[in-house]
């Protein structure tokens, strides 16, 4: 997509979307539709890598790659947002420019409330649990805790935010919280960009709660403008 060197056009930086990674297929196929999509906005090349689980790694995919710009697509800064992503860049590709996480942007809280709304139907809502994977890092458990107050806000429902693994409460904490509070109706918000592991736990917390979750987040729009928005805030 980039103009070849020596056309008199600027060459366009690449795009890297640097994942966590997932054993998952339809996984693997959201990440990248989303970096497709997102470069074909941008009109410049794009790889996904990975800091975990599955390949590329992110080492890999940053291979002889010209001032990229990287794009953590993660929610929240936890240990690889922190650590893995800044070590692959600096050992492959120095020059690279990484971008925030998608964190608590707006567009995020958008496609939250569209899966919550989606999810529901025309039926009542009377609370929402933000249900992440979870991080032992508390400035990232934070950041959920600030995107459930945003997405209450926008859905005008009580919230509640809880966390599948590490520090933090369960779902069923969280769920059980909001209807002693008087609050019937409460649907688990996953705050999880595609299908995988994580998923199907927050899927079968919400069967065992007598409720329902939402879809993954990678496939909505929004997201993949957020990462548009990342990309060209890096300059």
């Amino acid at each position: 997509m980039s103009a070849p060197e020596g056309s008199g056009v600027p060459v366009l930086r690449p795009l890297v979307l640097a994942a966590h990674g997932t054993a998952s297929e339809d996984g693997r196929r959201v990440v990248e539709r989303c970096a497709a999509e997102a470069a074909a906005l941008l009109g410049v090349d794009h790889t996904v890598g990975y800091v975990d689980v599955c390949g590329p790694s992110l080492e890999e995919a940053l291979t002889d790659l010209d001032r990229p710009v990287v794009v953590p697509f993660f929610l929240a800064s936890g240990y690889h947002v922190r650590q893995d992503v800044p070590s692959a860049v600096a050992s492959a590709a120095p020059g690279a420019t990484v971008t925030p996480a998608l964190g608590d942007a707006d567009e995020v809280v958008q496609a939250l409330a569209a899966r919550v709304l989606e999810a529901v139907g025309g039926d009542g809502l009377d609370a929402v649990v933000l249900t992440a994977a979870g991080s032992s890092v508390t400035a990232a458990r934070d950041e959920v805790v600030r995107v459930s107050t945003l997405l209450g806000e926008a859905l005008d429902v009580a919230t509640g935010t809880a966390y599948l693994t590490g520090p933090g409460p369960r779902p069923d904490e969280e769920v059980a919280r909001l209807r002693a509070a008087g609050h019937r109706r409460v649907v688990l918000a996953s705050h999880l960009l595609s299908p995988g592991h994580f998923l199907d736990r927050a899927h079968a917390a919400a069967a065992s709660l007598g409720t329902i979750s939402t879809d993954a987040l990678g496939t909505h729009r929004a997201v993949a403008d957020l990462v548009v928005r990342r990309y060209r805030d890096a300059g």
